[in-house]
């Protein structure tokens, strides 16, 4: 379910054009990590570290796009 929303909001981003101060248009994506509890998670900071590696995997895989830790 987090990878759905997060390729939908992803695709949104990619999708929707920002303008600058002087109303030049901005073409904006973003790349995103997504971790699960586990059970054997003992603290919110191993979930966390999860995302931030699959974040890193998503910009190190060219960007604008969902990279899920399996």
């Amino acid at each position: 379910m987090a990878a759905e929303a997060s390729e939908r909001l992803r695709c949104r981003i990619a999708n929707s054009t920002v303008h600058s101060p002087d109303s030049q248009p901005i073409q904006v994506t973003i790349s995103i990590g997504v971790a699960c509890m586990r059970a054997e998670d003992g603290h919110p900071d191993e979930i966390l570290a999860r995302a931030d590696a699959a974040l890193y995997k998503a910009k190190s895989e060219g960007r604008n796009r969902v990279c899920i830790d399996e």
